[in-house]
């Protein structure tokens, strides 16, 4: 493993067991833009999404996650539907496959909405097979 080069921000988590890790995070109308607690490890491939819509957000208000700020990569708008509550499990991620390098995940929260909350969890399995 290289040491020359400066850890991810946040740190990327994965534990040594082969277990389906996750990252949540909850979010309302007034975050805007976001950074999920911890990155995804290098050779980690998402397994699934879910994004819980607990309180619809106002109309008009989208939420993408990316792994750049303001990206869409991981979640798309369309794929979120944040104006109705209820489970939405987005599939349509353009990141496909082990990811090349400790992926930060970003969101951002468009549209001034003035209502609106919800919990984004992101499975994942890291590439630990020894």
């Amino acid at each position: 493993m290289a040491t020359n080069v400066p850890p991810v921000n946040p740190a990327a988590r994965e534990y040594r067991e082969q277990e389906v890790h996750y990252v949540r995070r909850s979010v309302t109308f007034v975050n805007g833009s976001f950074v999920m607690p911890a990155s995804l490890p290098e050779g980690a491939l998402i397994t699934a999404t879910l994004v819980l819509v607990t309180t619809a957000f106002s109309d008009g208000a989208s939420l993408v996650v990316g792994s750049a700020p303001g990206g869409n990569d991981i979640v798309a708008a369309a794929d979120s539907a944040v104006t109705a509550a209820g489970a939405k499990r987005p599939d349509t991620a353009t990141l496909k496959g082990p990811l090349a390098a400790d992926t930060t995940l970003y969101g951002t929260i468009a549209g001034a909405p003035a209502a609106g909350a919800a919990t984004l969890v992101f499975f994942y399995t890291p590439n630990n097979d020894g």
